[in-house]
C-alpha cells in the first residue's frame, strides 16, 4: 500500500466526464518472425505472455483506493480481484482494415474513461489491419493505454520495453529474488481518516521544507527574467480552436520521417538539437492548418513541454529490462514554455527562434517553474483539477488560454528491434491526454531510426486528422528543403516525408 504523489493526485484531479487523462501507446507487429508458427497471434497467447510479466510493473495490478471526502491523496493497492481478462481485450477492425479506420477505432477507445475501481489500464490486441499498405501482410496491433495518475511518459515507454523482448523466442524477465506478490488489504474509512489526519499533521512541515529549499530560487521567482520575443508571451496568450472546453471526442493520427533527415535539417542551424528540430516541425505544422482555416494568431503560438525528472533504474543503467525499472512509477516533472514562433514564414529562421527559446528557458526560468509546480501540488494537490477547470471556463469566455496552445512531449523509443509474442515491432506511435483548455497533444517518439509525429486532438477541434498528416509531413519536406537550400546540398533527390511512408 502506498500514497499517490501529489503530481499524481493532480494528475488524477484533472479528469473531467469529457476528458480523462490517459497515455496510450501503440505498436504493430509483424508475425512472420515468430519462431513457433510465423501466423496469427492468439488471444490466450498475449494473456500467457502479460501473465509471465506481471512483475515488471506493480502499476499492473494495482488500484486506487480514495479517502473519504477527498480530505487527503488517494491510496494504491495490490487489487485481490486483479482480473487479468477484463484488462486483455481482443478486436478487429471492419474490413478493408485501412490506417484511418485504425486510428478512428484508437480515438475511440482512447475517448473512454478507464475503470478507476480496477488498475487503471487496458490492453488491446486488434486484428484485420488489411488495408494499410505500409504494413506487411498479416500484421497486428497492440494498444496500451494507462492513467496518467499511474505512470508519466518515460514510464510508459519503459512498461512498452518491458513488455517486450529482443529476440523473438526470448524469456520473461526474471522477478527479482525473494519477490513475492500478496494483495492488500482494503483499508476501512477509519483508517485512512486516521492516516489523513497525520499527514494533515506534518503537511505544514512539508511545505515549509519545500519553502526552504526555494529560498536561494526567489530572486529568479520576484524578478521575471524571461524574454517574451523568445518564450512565452508577458501576457496571457490568445486562444485558438485547441483552447476550448473539450467535448468527449477524440481523434488521433501519426505522420513519420526519419532520424537522419532530422539530422540533415540540424545541419543548417548547428546550435540546434533533434529536440529543436522537432518542435519547429510541429509549430510548422500548426502553422500550415491554421492558415489552411484563416485562423492563424498575430503572435507566436507556444508549446508546453512535459520534461520527466522522475530517476528510473532505465536512466541508471541504460537497460530497459530490468524487473524493477518501473516500480517507482508516477509522476515527477517540470514544465517549460517554448515559443513555436509561428509567426515566422521562413523555417529556418522559425527553427532558430526555438533554439533561442529553449536555451533561454533553461537559463532563466525552468528551475524555478520545477519549484513553483512542487510547491502547488504540496498545498492544493487534488484542487489543481478545480482551479484548471475554471481558468479555463473563464478565460475561454474573454478569448485567452492559461499559457500555452498546446502539449509538445517528446519521449524516444528503443534503437534496436523489439519483439511482442514472437512478431516484430515494425512501427510505435502514441496519443496524450486531451484536457479542457488543451485540445491538441502532440508526441515526438522513435523506433530505431524511425522518428514519430504523433497527435491526439479534440475532434470538435480537428475534424480532419488526416489533413494535420499531411501539414506535419508538409513541415518536415519544407525544412529539410530550406536546410538543403542553405547548406547547397548535392545529394541524389530524396523521397518525400509522408504519414504513409513504408517503415524503415
Amino acid at each position: 500500500m502506498r500514497q499517490l504523489s501529489s503530481a499524481d493526485w493532480t494528475m488524477l484531479s484533472l479528469d473531467t466526464a469529457t476528458a480523462h487523462n490517459t497515455i496510450g501507446i501503440v505498436g504493430i507487429y509483424d508475425p512472420a518472425a515468430r519462431p513457433e508458427s510465423g501466423g496469427p497471434i492468439t488471444y490466450e497467447e498475449v494473456l500467457k505472455y502479460i501473465e509471465a510479466r506481471l512483475h515488471v510493473a506493480e502499476s499492473f495490478r494495482e488500484r486506487l483506493v480514495n479517502v473519504p471526502f477527498g480530505l487527503d491523496r488517494p491510496w494504491w493497492i495490490r487489487d485481490g480481484d486483479f482480473d487479468l481478462e477484463y484488462h486483455v481485450r481482443h478486436i478487429a477492425l471492419p474490413q478493408p482494415g485501412s490506417w484511418r479506420q485504425l486510428c478512428t477505432q484508437i480515438a475511440r477507445i482512447h475517448a473512454r474513461p478507464l475503470d478507476l475501481t480496477r488498475p487503471p489500464w487496458e490492453l488491446y490486441l486488434i486484428d484485420g489491419l488489411n488495408g494499410v499498405e505500409h504494413l506487411p501482410e498479416g500484421a497486428f496491433a497492440v494498444f496500451l493505454r494507462v492513467h496518467h495518475a499511474a505512470i508519466d511518459g518515460v514510464a510508459g515507454a519503459e512498461i512498452l520495453t518491458a513488455i517486450h523482448t529482443r529476440e523473438p523466442d526470448e524469456a520473461p524477465p526474471p522477478a527479482p529474488e525473494a519477490y513475492h506478490w500478496e494483495p492488500d488489504a482494503i483499508p476501512g474509512d477509519i483508517d485512512l481518516l486516521g492516516r489523513a489526519a497525520l499527514h494533515g499533521a506534518i503537511r505544514p512541515f512539508d511545505v515549509l521544507r519545500r519553502v526552504r529549499k526555494m529560498v536561494p530560487e526567489l530572486p529568479s521567482l520576484v524578478t521575471d527574467t524571461r524574454d517574451p520575443d523568445v518564450t512565452s508571451p508577458a501576457s496571457l496568450p490568445k486562444a485558438t480552436r485547441f483552447n476550448q472546453i473539450v467535448s468527449p471526442h477524440r481523434v488521433f493520427g501519426t505522420a513519420y520521417t526519419t532520424l537522419d533527415v532530422l539530422k540533415e535539417i540540424r545541419t543548417a542551424v548547428p546550435e540546434a538539437t533533434i529536440n529543436d528540430v522537432g518542435v519547429a516541425i510541429v509549430g510548422g505544422a500548426i502553422r500550415r492548418y491554421l492558415l489552411d482555416k484563416g485562423e492563424l494568431p498575430d503572435e507566436a503560438m507556444v508549446a508546453m513541454m512535459p520534461i520527466s525528472i522522475r530517476p528510473t533504474t532505465t536512466r541508471a543503467s541504460g537497460t530497459a529490462t530490468s524487473a524493477t525499472s518501473t516500480g517507482t512509477s508516477g509522476n515527477e516533472y517540470s514544465i517549460a514554455p517554448i515559443t513555436m514562433a509561428t509567426d515566422e514564414t521562413d523555417p529556418l529562421e522559425r527553427l532558430t527562434r526555438i533554439v533561442t527559446s529553449t536555451a533561454h528557458v533553461k537559463e532563466s526560468g525552468a528551475h524555478p517553474v520545477r519549484s513553483l509546480i512542487a510547491m502547488s501540488e504540496e498545498a492544493f494537490g487534488g484542487l489543481m483539477g478545480t482551479v484548471q477547470r475554471a481558468a479555463v471556463r473563464a478565460l475561454s469566455r474573454s478569448g485567452r488560454t492559461v499559457a500555452a496552445h498546446t502539449l509538445v512531449s517528446n519521449v524516444p523509443g528503443p534503437l534496436t528491434p523489439m519483439y511482442f509474442c514472437g512478431a516484430q515491432m515494425v512501427d510505435t506511435t502514441g496519443l496524450g491526454p486531451v484536457l479542457d483548455g488543451m485540445g491538441l497533444n502532440n508526441g515526438i517518439g522513435s523506433y530505431g531510426n524511425r522518428v514519430t509525429f504523433c497527435f491526439t486532438a479534440d475532434r470538435a477541434a480537428l475534424p480532419d486528422p488526416e489533413v494535420y498528416e499531411q501539414c506535419l509531413s508538409g513541415a518536415v519536406d519544407e525544412l529539410l528543403d530550406a536546410a538543403r537550400a542553405r547548406t547547397k546540398s548535392d545529394g541524389e533527390p530524396r523521397k518525400r516525408s509522408s504519414s504513409r511512408d513504408t517503415p524503415s
